[in-house]
């Protein structure tokens, strides 16, 4: 799998925005999606502390940027790319749900901790 930071940074180049403002929205998004998925800041926080679920977001973030390039590429430039792209890429508008894999990880992550669903909610 190709490395995330060059992801970022061709996509940053692609967009001509910085591969901050790209990284930010990565992340503040990844915020967002947690919060409203798993309905509370602690239940996010577990979801967070998981390696498979970065990498299930990552990968979700590529198959967005590859959907985004092929769709519409004539508006990746122009005063309200980062708005499109906001857009584009936040997971209202995108109906995804974590693997099974990230499901097995937050459990995982839950028992090693000693933490009972209940205390999450």
């Amino acid at each position: 799998m190709e490395n995330f930071n060059q992801h970022i940074k061709e996509m940053s180049q692609h967009l001509n925005i910085s591969k901050e403002e790209v990284h930010n929205l990565f992340l503040d998004l990844a915020d967002e999606f947690l919060m409203d998925y798993a309905g509370n800041a602690n239940a996010a926080k577990i979801w967070k502390a998981t390696p498979e679920f970065w990498f299930w977001w990552q990968q979700m973030w590529r198959n967005r940027d590859k959907m985004i390039l092929k769709r519409y590429p004539e508006r990746l430039t122009g005063k309200n790319t980062l708005s499109l792209y906001s857009v584009w890429q936040n997971p209202k508008y995108n109906d995804i749900k974590p693997t099974c894999v990230v499901y097995e990880a937050f459990i995982r992550t839950l028992k090693q901790k000693k933490i009972l669903l209940k205390q999450l909610i």
